[in-house]
């Protein structure tokens, strides 16, 4: 594939032109090197490029890819960079490889806990799909560990827990954690100020979210696989894609990272049984996030679906000025920038017909969050936190839109004075 440079444009169906910096095209140059559809020469091509190193590091760590930057740039572009470069890139693969094994290590000590429990558990994401992506080589960022567990399992597994040294993060009391557990899909337990915080899930995605019934059957599909030596159970292959276009359409696609995380998926597997897939997501209200996805990965990374997939994800996408939106914001991100997209509003956009849109705004307006569980209700009172959040909600938005407009007007009235 050509490669993209700052004084050429990148088109999306015609609806957007941008011109990409230096620093952009690059990183896009290694998300396409990671995911078959780049050559060592397109990489070096754009590495040659850039006048200022920081600058591009800076910009690929925002996107979550720095450690995936450092091995391509170290192995594709060895001899044409300068030698205390490259020491900083075997710098960044040592401490992520560190981080590797810590996280690795912490997974198989809380996986041994709960299987002695007789606790059937699945790892998400983290080192478990490094191993899965790339053979072990650690090119992805993980912060702490996801595991997922039945929701009758739920008190066992925190017991266990937070008997092995765990403790909850919340400081809700035994009644309020009851009650919350009613919203929540998941916990966060911290072993020590070393160890990676543990987040324990018995939903793969909040019930208010649109395609979020897909997952209440991925237990019958479940696959065995070794971690380590370990025996673990791993989502299917088409659940795991799945899940991750939904965990990337819940983040609002805010970096390449999810892109490349559902691009490597498809390449490392690609005896994929996309009929299957596309079915289960129309059936469970999540076929626009999985077409977004795959339209994101096409046009974005170059690449290659089935004529099934190619076709599904078109039919969708195409002409939707908000999956232009998106690649825009990923495309256009600086290092400085945090994301502040509306998740519900992509989430609306998402959701096909009428009652999933109309359940996913009900959830967003009334089921509490860990904000609205601030005000410590009784177990008794618990229901009133449903009446509590659209309160809250409303005074939140109220007061930003009277804040917006006295500003306004406060420029306004400057202005007067002094023409």
């Amino acid at each position: 594939m050509k490669a993209l440079h700052d004084d050429e444009s990148f088109c999306f169906s015609g609806l957007h032109t941008m011109q990409l910096t230096p620093e952009t095209d690059l990183v896009l140059a290694i998300a396409r090197r990671f995911v078959g559809s780049e050559t060592p020469e397109g990489l070096r091509l754009c590495a040659s490029r850039i006048s200022d190193w920081s600058v591009a590091m800076s910009l690929a760590r925002a996107h979550g890819m720095e450690p995936l930057a450092a091995w391509y740039l170290n192995t594709d572009c060895a001899g044409v960079l300068a030698p205390n470069f490259h020491d900083h890139l075997n710098a960044i693969l040592q401490r992520n490889t560190a981080k590797f094994v810590l996280l690795s290590t912490d997974l198989i000590k809380v996986l041994r806990i709960l299987e002695s429990r007789g606790i059937a558990v699945v790892p998400l994401k983290g080192p478990v799909l490094a191993t899965t992506l790339f053979n072990e080589i650690p090119w992805r960022e993980s912060c702490d560990l996801d595991l997922l567990v039945t929701r009758a399992d739920v008190g066992r597994a925190k017991v266990a827990l937070v008997e092995a040294g765990y403790q909850l993060e919340s400081e809700l009391c035994a009644d309020e954690e009851h009650a919350a557990f009613h919203w929540r899909s998941q916990v966060v337990l911290y072993l020590d100020d070393v160890s990676p915080a543990l987040d324990l899930h018995w939903e793969l995605l909040p019930s208010l979210y649109p395609c979020a019934r897909y997952f209440e059957s991925v237990w019958d599909r479940l696959r065995h696989s070794t971690f380590h030596d370990e025996k673990i159970l791993e989502l299917s292959v088409e659940d795991q894609l799945f899940f991750l276009c939904a965990h990337a359409a819940r983040h609002s696609w805010h970096s390449l990272r999810h892109a490349v995380d559902v691009a490597r998926l498809i390449y490392v597997h690609p005896d994929l049984n996309w009929d299957s897939l596309i079915r289960a997501a129309r059936e469970s209200d999540g076929g626009m996030v999985l077409a977004l996805g795959l339209w994101i990965v096409n046009r974005l990374l170059d690449v290659h679906l089935s004529e099934t997939a190619l076709r599904y994800a078109k039919d969708a996408i195409d002409g939707k000025p908000f999956a232009c939106e998106l690649l825009e914001r990923m495309l256009t991100m600086t290092p400085a920038q945090y994301e502040t997209s509306s998740e519900l509003r992509l989430q609306l956009r998402l959701a096909d017909g009428f009652w999933p849109k109309l359940r996913c705004a009900a959830g967003y307006v009334l089921l509490p969050t860990t904000a609205d569980g601030a005000i410590r209700l009784p177990r008794s009172l618990f229901f009133l936190y449903y009446l509590y959040r659209p309160v809250r909600l409303a005074a939140k938005y109220t007061g930003k839109l009277f804040r917006t407009i006295s500003g306004e007007m406060t420029r306004n009235h400057a202005w007067t004075d002094g023409a």
